[in-house]
């Protein structure tokens, strides 16, 4: 069980950085949403690129969020039955849940998302906004990032689970407090 553990700390390591780093993406979405507003609002200037920047930033924000908030619990349950059950029982749950619904939608989604950013790339796609930002394949690419990196982070909390089969007070499926959130 201890190799299950380190897997999962590990994953947890990865996502937590690329937490940390998509923190950034939220201080450059603050910048470019007050300039853009103050620009629109006192010089009446509009900017097609500073508005397509704000939802490029979000897009990175949220898929580079997308596991690390899975990984610490963040995610949305439901409270009602899951505080009901045993260790044991959270964690078969948690099992199932990985395996059935996290996994495989996370391998049908990815694989969707991952041609759709592909067809962009191959095809260079840009903006089609005249003015707007070139690289649109760039962003299309998030989105099966974001559901890789929540696969992992679902391995994580399935070998975790495992773990806590074995030992369910070595293996918190309930700790947040494991580093970054």
């Amino acid at each position: 069980m201890n190799v299950l553990l380190k897997v999962s700390e590990a994953i947890d390591a990865l996502l937590n950085g690329l937490s940390k780093l998509a923190a950034y993406a939220l201080l450059g979405l603050i910048v470019v949403v007050v300039f853009d507003v103050l620009t629109r609002r006192f010089f009446q200037m509009g900017s097609t690129q500073l508005q397509e920047a704000e939802w490029h930033l979000h897009t990175i924000l949220i898929m580079l969020f997308l596991g690390t908030t899975f990984v610490h619990n963040r995610h949305v349950r439901i409270d009602l039955i899951h505080a009901t059950l045993s260790p044991r029982g959270k964690a078969l749950v948690e099992i199932f849940g990985v395996l059935f619904l996290v996994l495989p939608f996370c391998a049908v989604t990815g694989y969707f998302a991952t041609k759709f950013a592909y067809t962009s790339f191959i095809r260079n796609e840009v903006s089609q906004s005249i003015d707007g930002l070139p690289f649109r394949w760039a962003i299309k690419s998030m989105l099966p990032l974001g559901l890789y990196l929540l696969a992992l982070a679902g391995i994580s909390r399935g070998c975790r689970a495992i773990a806590a089969l074995s030992d369910p007070h070595r293996a918190d499926l309930e700790s947040t407090e494991r580093g970054g959130l």
